[in-house]
């Protein structure tokens, strides 16, 4: 059975097969490896993709678009003949697409998933924390996307036609119909050319139009639109609790996400995070869902209903301390959300001419809240033998059990002194 993993967009569509451990985007009957995701009908037949949307200009009563509002219904997927597996979140598919969490499962990060598809911005603040994906915080804008990139060219088009002509056009559907198809072609050229030329034949009462427009001109008109793209990544940052330096990796997708100046944009708000972008951005999802399926088909008797339930700490755990100045230093051990059973190890360091060390535990809700730590729990390592100079090695390791226990044994490097307790319910 193949693995194959569809990402159906409001504009465009793609479709990847996942063999031999890889996934890869297959190219529709015409070569094209995203297809546009439009359907239009006339008497005698039904015409779907590129075809289709290129007649929209004679035939937009009977051509659907943004389909992708139907997703969810199974006889969207019967049709084509797909046995659905699964719907899977697009953030989490992008994640999958780039292996993150997968190649090295131990350890947590924060990860923004920036997606700019054809109608919409749509931003996710994820945290990988052992190869589980969690969502912390999202933001989505249906007033920035491709099309409105589309629009704000169009626009000008036909701005520069009526100074040269003298003619406005704006009012005639059928004119801005090609206007609109012409600076969607000039709008991709301009992510990897300097210029890029619009001819219309007869756009208007015969009136043939040419018109050349530079990458530093696209990028004036649409100015505002990029600005509001980062506004809303500041938003997301805010709402989750984060800074710029929170966030360990940026991930791009969507066809829009492709264009130079933003992508500058981003990583100067991320100047020492990695963007995530050698994968073409359209085909970043289709790659991941792909990859979900291998998994799938991977298992016996798979149910397209099941569910893997996790136990996970509720809160932070946190170990106190205290820095150079003498002020209190907490040391987040097991952050929340951490997949159980979970061990760490914390070393600490104490004056060696004090014969008991103290480890004081304490519990917080996180980010999202005040942030006040509670102390819990303590071990107290007592009559150890004093040292004139130097400090002394205290090794504590901390163990969480499904049920939310924890097990601290700290014990003096040197000497071999050591002490234990059990705390029923940590978190």
């Amino acid at each position: 059975m193949a693995a194959i993993g569809v990402h159906l967009g409001c504009t465009s569509a793609c479709v990847a097969v996942y063999k031999d451990g890889r996934a890869d985007v297959v190219a529709n009957d015409a070569g094209d490896r995203v297809t546009p995701a439009v359907v239009a009908y006339s008497e005698n037949e039904e015409i779907v993709g590129l075809a289709a949307k290129q007649s929209r200009i004679r035939n937009i009563s009977n051509t659907v678009m943004k389909v992708k509002q139907i997703l969810g219904r199974r006889v969207a997927a019967g049709a084509a003949g797909f046995n659905v597996l699964r719907l899977i979140h697009e953030p989490s598919a992008a994640l999958l697409a780039y292996g993150i969490g997968q190649d090295s499962p131990t350890g947590k990060s924060n990860i923004l998933v920036f997606k700019l598809g054809g109608t919409s911005l749509s931003l996710s603040v994820m945290e990988v924390n052992s190869g589980i994906y969690r969502v912390l915080s999202t933001n989505t804008d249906d007033n920035i996307g491709g099309a409105h990139f589309t629009e704000t060219l169009a626009q000008f088009l036909a701005s520069e036609f009526q100074r040269s002509f003298k003619h406005d056009v704006r009012g005639n559907a059928r004119a801005m119909m090609k206007l609109m198809n012409s600076a969607e072609v000039a709008k991709h050229s301009l992510s990897t050319l300097g210029s890029a030329n619009c001819f219309l034949d007869s756009l208007y009462e015969g009136q043939d139009f040419d018109c050349n427009v530079s990458r530093a001109r696209f990028e004036l008109l649409c100015s505002p639109l990029f600005n509001k793209c980062i506004e809303a990544i500041r938003e997301l940052l805010d709402q989750s609790g984060f800074t710029a330096d929170d966030i360990n990796k940026v991930v791009l997708c969507g066809g829009s996400s492709r264009i130079p100046r933003l992508q500058q944009l981003i990583k100067d708000l991320f100047p020492a995070v990695e963007l995530l972008n050698s994968i073409p951005p359209d085909e970043v999802i289709p790659i991941g869902a792909a990859m979900e399926a291998g998994i799938l088909i991977g298992k016996e008797n798979l149910l397209v209903e099941d569910s893997l339930m996790i136990e996970c700490s509720a809160k932070d755990i946190l170990v106190k301390g205290v820095d150079e100045s003498g002020a209190d230093r907490f040391t987040v051990l097991f952050p929340s959300g951490t997949p159980l059973p979970a061990r760490r190890q914390h070393k600490l360091q104490a004056p060696g001419s004090i014969s008991s060390v103290c480890l004081e535990l304490y519990e917080s809700e996180g980010k999202n809240s005040a942030k006040e730590e509670t102390k819990f729990a303590q071990v107290v390592l007592q009559d150890l033998d004093k040292k004139e100079n130097g400090l002394r090695d205290i090794l504590a390791v901390l163990t969480m059990k499904r049920d939310g226990s924890l097990h601290v044994t700290c014990t003096d490097q040197e000497t071999g002194k050591c002490e234990a307790i059990t705390i029923e319910v940590a978190s």
